[in-house]
């Protein structure tokens, strides 16, 4: 901890990640889905601000996808902004600022300062900071965002993390007591968790335990951003639309949008409950029956609703192709509450059609023979939630395409010598984010630097970049040093990503 942090964590970086939802092109669609009128219509130009952005990666990505929008991110770690704005720097864009500023800061700005906002999406952060803190992000959201604008709230909800609350202060308070930097104390707190729950803890969830000791084998800074915050407080959904209600902003749905939709994942009976209460309770009612530990919530500041035929017209335009290589013919999703399977022949129908390319809703049910299908809500939001298809917002142009690739190279690039397991390919017809491991990030960087799309010649390439940074492959823990055997295992991947990874870069403009 540092003196400026106000009990935040910031002696170690926060983990890079690219949030889908937070993207406007996903936001737009929530609103649509909703009944609400997005900020902005087709590919209007926009703003939009991203309250404590981290590393970047999510504003940088939205740069990449959108050169006519004005991109405003902010953090209050200086090395966060060091880190994207370098990588901003490297990768060419003029259109995305970021600047080290505390809520506070923004609060008080001057007026004409910074633009009023279309958009403005905070991850995670409103239950990691103090009471001051977040009132005075409600200032920014009363000061700063326009009539008609989106507001994107992710956080840790309750009743969702109620069983887990014992496992966080136990973490919380050992780690106090530990001296060095953040990781090496959230090791040992997890630790000492463990033998509490092992001696016979009552309070402590050992599935959970199982959990966060997955997530410590894949890296120690997302545990301790997320448990070892000093004003760490989880919040119902009614208090945080109470609180965004000073700021004239009214709750219109989930980012996560199957959750818009209750008569899917919730019995008769437990609609029945919800109907019976106050507008401003039921999504804490159905939180009750759906507990997740993290909601992504979506408020308008002057929501206004659309008529039905319009809005009928405006999705049934929108296009659609597959998200993944292969088509789910039988999608399913995974709830707290259950698995869903989604039955109907409509879904392996539009399935089938996108494989052969894009298409709107309108020319899927124009072919004779469509069977019968749900509404067009339940169509895109069940396709988007199980990955089986993804909306198009524009197709590039080749100009567009050949800047985008060279913007990607750099994103790649910057993340090898970084030492990143990960990063977000930008991809331009989708107006969103594609994340991809190492090994496709060489191969993306052999490609875009005109390697020939061959087995041979991508896998030998991939070798090269990988020896020249000093990188290697492992099995089973161990250094694979024979280069013959290297080779090998890079051609299985090669022809993986030839074969599938390619065409979806491709199909959704990130390559």
């Amino acid at each position: 901890m540092t003196d400026w942090a106000s009990g935040y964590v910031a002696d170690i970086d926060y983990v890079p990640g690219f949030y889908a939802e937070q993207m406007p092109s996903h936001l737009d669609l929530a609103c649509l889905i909703q009944g609400v009128y997005p900020p902005r219509q087709g590919n209007e130009r926009f703003t939009y601000c991203e309250l404590g952005c981290g590393l970047g990666e999510t504003a940088l990505t939205l740069a990449a996808c959108h050169p006519e929008a004005e991109i405003h991110a902010f953090d209050f770690n200086p090395a966060h902004i060091a880190y994207a704005t370098e990588t901003a720097r490297r990768a060419g864009l003029t259109n995305v600022r970021f600047a080290e500023r505390s809520f506070a800061d923004l609060a008080k700005s001057p007026e004409g300062e910074l633009p009023l906002f279309d958009y403005v999406t905070l991850h995670g952060i409103w239950t990691w900071i103090a009471r001051e803190h977040q009132l005075e992000i409600i200032e920014v959201l009363s000061r700063f965002v326009r009539p008609g604008g989106v507001v994107a709230v992710t956080y840790n909800a309750q009743p969702g993390w109620s069983r887990q609350m014992p496992i966080q202060r136990l973490l919380y308070d050992f780690a106090a007591t530990q001296d060095g930097r953040s990781d090496a104390r959230v090791h040992a707190a997890l630790d000492f968790t463990d033998a509490v729950q092992r001696a016979g803890s009552m309070a402590i969830d050992r599935e959970f335990m199982t959990f966060l000791f997955g997530k410590r084998e894949r890296g120690l800074t997302y545990l301790a951003h997320e448990y070892l915050n000093g004003a760490w407080q989880p919040v119902y959904h009614a208090d945080l639309a109470a609180d965004l209600a000073r700021a004239k902003l009214s709750y219109v749905g989930s980012a996560t949008l199957l959750e818009n939709f209750p008569a899917i994942f919730l019995s008769e009976e437990q609609r029945r409950l919800v109907a019976t209460v106050p507008a401003a309770m039921r999504e804490t009612v159905k939180d009750h029956f759906n507990p997740r530990i993290f909601r992504r919530d979506v408020f308008v500041r002057g929501a206004r609703a659309i008529a039905p035929l319009p809005k009928a017209r405006m999705l049934e335009r929108k296009r659609l192709t597959l998200a993944d290589a292969e088509a789910q013919l039988a999608p399913k999703l995974t709830l707290p509450s259950g698995e869903i399977e989604f039955k109907s022949p409509f879904y392996a129908f539009m399935a089938q059609i996108l494989t052969e390319g894009d298409a709107s809703l309108a020319e899927i049910r124009a072919r004779p023979d469509a069977p019968p299908s749900p509404d067009n809500e339940e169509l895109l939001t069940v396709g988007v939630e199980t990955r089986n298809a993804i909306l198009i917002q524009r197709q590039p142009t080749a100009h567009e395409l050949d800047h985008l690739r060279s913007v990607n190279l750099a994103f790649v690039r910057n993340a090898i010598e970084h030492a990143r397991p990960s990063i977000t390919l930008a991809a331009f017809a989708i107006q969103s984010g594609l994340q991809i491991p190492l090994l496709s990030m060489l191969a993306y960087e052999a490609l875009a630097t005109q390697t020939p799309e061959t087995v041979e010649a991508l896998a030998e390439r991939c070798v090269d970049l990988l020896q020249a940074r000093g990188e290697h492959l492992r099995r089973d823990g161990e250094i694979i040093q024979d280069r013959d055997d290297v080779l090998a295992v890079m051609r299985k991947k090669a022809e993986a990503i030839l074969a599938i990874d390619l065409p979806v870069w491709r199909r959704i403009g990130a390559f």
